[in-house]
């Protein structure tokens, strides 16, 4: 077979993978979305500003649980299939022990610690639960990611947006309670859970009897995922927790609304980052000496698509956030116009934390974070002084930008991969787009803006050649394959049966 077909194949898996993820990421938001707004609406800004608080402890406290493993199981099932089930037996039972941590620690800081109220207490519980049985989840979906099944994920997280969604949805209309609304989630990751072990094949459902040095080699191949991901969850929530500290719920009910953008943007992400990351774990071993390798034009595609969706959030944010979440919120409008500048930052930071991931190179990923973490600390005990929530959205995007230059020369020093010239000038040249369509008058608020931008960037795309002929004719040949070729008729790695 030709390399320019197994090129197409790759390709069509990659984009197979991407629509799998989208939905496996969208769906459970799209599905909870309705009920979140909903919740935003009937609380009000001082009490949903409650559940922000309750919330963000209870994902920074998750990592606890989860520990970062996904992606260290996705790199090693990859790699090696075979070792699939002692590597689920080992990672659940280091799950269950880390779960017995987390959730009392979640417990004696919220009310110790913090002080929070009762109701806040019990919310961030709750929460904190439904983290808890999702870790037992997630080792099932690094195994359908690392085989490439991904739909099966797929289906257990539209599950688990369908329960959440409309179980929460109902809680909240017909008691107006916001720890009731946070029970949604537990049952939703119950449902995803089952369904996942449900389609499991037997060997892997609860995976081989796990002697204890697998157990201790895990552990300690884990390490360093596990402070990334500690520093990084921390990174990625201390400012809602700061905001709450110094000023009112009301305030961070605000930044609350702004930040369910981010969340999007982080999620629309980590769709494209898990779809290339089973296919750089192969590679990297062999590649990353070799030169230039395919982490970087990952990289530079994702500055080119990132940058001008952001542009489009940050001239509509107006029209965007009064129709989702209503007038009581148009001061999460200049929220959201600090946040979205830094979501090409944040997906370049979450990238390259991935392919270091790949690399065997996650130890320096962890140190990063905590530099960004100081930085941000820093920055939001100035700022949110200040300008509370939009001072806590320009820490965001000063430190964001920061931790990517970072990321930036440690992805070419460490990993050999970094964005070429001519990307980097076509992503900056829509940014500057952007910029000049804000200054043209728009009545509806942003909507005609956005709609004269896109339409504009993409004659900068086409006539800047983002796409070069072979990689325009592996395009075509992904989605639309020959079928005499080969790679038309080869059933996609990690089929059933495989594995």
């Amino acid at each position: 077979m030709s390399k320019e077909v197994s090129a197409a194949d790759d390709l069509r898996r990659i984009i197979l993978n991407a629509a799998s993820l989208l939905f496996a990421y969208g769906l459970p938001r799209v599905f909870t979305a309705g009920s979140v707004v909903l919740a935003a609406r009937v609380l009000g800004n001082e009490e949903f500003g409650n559940y922000g608080m309750a919330a963000a402890l209870a994902v920074i406290m998750s990592i606890l649980a989860t520990l970062g493993m996904l992606p260290l199981l996705v790199r090693e099932m990859a790699r090696e299939p075979d070792r699939a089930p002692e590597l689920m037996r080992s990672a659940h039972l280091v799950k269950t022990m880390s779960n017995a941590v987390m959730l009392p620690a979640l417990l004696i800081l919220a009310r110790y610690g913090l002080g929070y109220s009762e109701p806040v207490v019990t919310a961030a519980l709750l929460l904190g639960l439904a983290y808890g049985v999702g870790a037992y989840a997630e080792n099932l979906a690094a195994y359908y990611q690392a085989m490439e099944r991904m739909h099966i994920w797929t289906q257990a997280s539209a599950l688990f947006g369908l329960v959440t969604g409309a179980l929460g949805a109902y809680l909240i209309w017909s008691s107006s309670s916001m720890v009731l609304f946070c029970a949604a989630p537990v049952v939703g990751q119950m449902a995803s859970l089952g369904w996942l072990l449900f389609r499991a094949p037997a060997g892997v459902r609860w995976g081989h009897r796990a002697r204890v040095g697998q157990v201790r080699g895990l552990m300690a191949e884990l390490v360093p995922f596990a402070a990334a991901f500690v520093a990084l969850t921390v990174y990625y929530k201390v400012d809602v927790l700061l905001l709450a500290h110094w000023r009112s719920p009301a305030e961070v009910g605000d930044y609350t609304a702004a930040y369910k953008f981010w969340d999007i943007a982080q999620a629309l992400s980590l769709v494209g980052i898990a779809a290339v990351y089973p296919l750089l774990s192969r590679v990297a071993p062999r590649a990353e000496t070799r030169g230039r390798w395919a982490a970087s034009r990952v990289m530079e595609l994702t500055l080119l698509v990132t940058v001008p969706l952001a542009a489009l959030l940050w001239l509509a944010r107006e029209p965007v956030v009064l129709t989702l979440f209503g007038d009581a919120y148009v001061r999460s409008v200049p929220v959201v116009g600090w946040l979205a500048p830094a979501f090409p930052a944040l997906a370049v930071n979450l990238l390259a934390g991935y392919v270091l991931g790949a690399s065997d190179r996650m130890r320096y990923v962890a140190p990063l974070y905590v530099l960004g973490i100081a930085v941000n600390v820093l920055l939001n005990t100035w700022l949110i002084a200040a300008s509370g929530a939009v001072g806590a959205a320009g820490a965001k995007l000063i430190s964001e930008v920061m931790l990517a230059m970072g990321f930036l020369v440690l992805m070419t020093i460490r990993a050999g991969a970094s964005p070429g010239l001519r990307p980097l000038i076509l992503a900056g040249a829509a940014a500057g787009l952007c910029v000049a369509v804000s200054r043209v008058p728009d009545p509806s608020g942003g909507l005609l803006q956005a709609l004269g931008y896109a339409v504009l960037v993409a004659v900068l795309y086409r006539f800047g050649r983002v796409l070069s002929p072979a990689e325009r004719s592996t395009l075509r040949e992904a989605v639309l394959p020959d079928e005499e070729s080969d790679s038309g008729r080869r059933p996609p790695y990690g089929a059933e049966g495989s594995a």
